[in-house]
């Protein structure tokens, strides 16, 4: 939207921070306010080489990995996904506004932090994290799929997102735990066409990475099908 035209409908329909709630001043595209977009750092290092974990010592991988290496190579998140003593953190409010009060515009600007912040090189292939057909309906759109386009659109990097896709609806994750996650998941994913990713490397893209299952049974599937490489990158890490 051309900025005369934003200031216009700003100065008629004027936005809300999605995160916060402050009022946008005008001019400032709509989505989050410039202090909940400077708070949502970078996860602070050392991190896990594989699954991007903070770590509190010198150890190359987390307990996790170091037990099981899951099938993506690495992990990397724009910011930490965390609860509060007053709630969520800014970064973990706006993926819930995107989610589950289906606040799109929030895809934008989140998008624009993995652009921002895109660790990989270019002409990687993203990949969105499918959603079951039954919870794409009730949902009325896929945000990782918002957040691979905004992502696409902004480092120029081609979006294949129907490269997965989700055969069975799975128990919601929250409250699992990393085993019952895997459990959850197994065989969940299939390429229905895999010359769409044979021999490239793929950046598998989501909003939140936890216990890491759900990247590493999309993982599992794409190089099944020929991809030569499976990276994850999500807004959030939860720690």
């Amino acid at each position: 939207m051309p900025r005369w035209l934003r200031l216009l409908v700003d100065g008629i329909f004027p936005s809300d921070c999605e995160a916060c709630g402050a009022a946008l001043a005008s001019g400032v595209a709509p989505g989050l306010c410039p202090a909940c977009l400077g708070s949502i750092h970078p996860p602070p290092p050392p991190l896990c080489d594989c699954c991007g974990l903070p770590l509190r010592g010198p150890q190359a991988a987390c307990p996790d990995c170091t037990r099981r290496l899951p099938a993506f190579t690495t992990a990397r998140a724009v910011g930490l996904y965390l609860s509060t003593a007053g709630g969520l953190n800014p970064l973990a409010t706006a993926i819930h506004a995107l989610k589950y009060r289906r606040r799109r515009i929030v895809a934008r600007a989140l998008g624009g932090l993995l652009a921002a912040r895109y660790p990989f090189g270019p002409g990687r292939l993203l990949v969105p994290v499918p959603l079951h057909p039954s919870r794409l309906r009730a949902r009325g759109f896929n945000q990782a799929l918002l957040l691979a386009r905004a992502l696409g659109r902004r480092r120029d990097l081609p979006v294949v997102a129907r490269a997965l896709t989700r055969t069975r609806p799975t128990t919601a994750q929250p409250g699992l735990g990393a085993e019952a996650r895997r459990a959850n998941l197994a065989d969940a994913f299939v390429v229905r066409d895999p010359s769409r990713v044979t021999g490239r490397h793929v950046v598998l893209v989501d909003d939140v990475l936890t216990t890491g299952a759900t990247a590493d049974a999309c993982a599992a599937a794409l190089l099944l099908a020929g991809a030569r490489r499976v990276d994850a990158f999500t807004v959030g890490r939860a720690p």
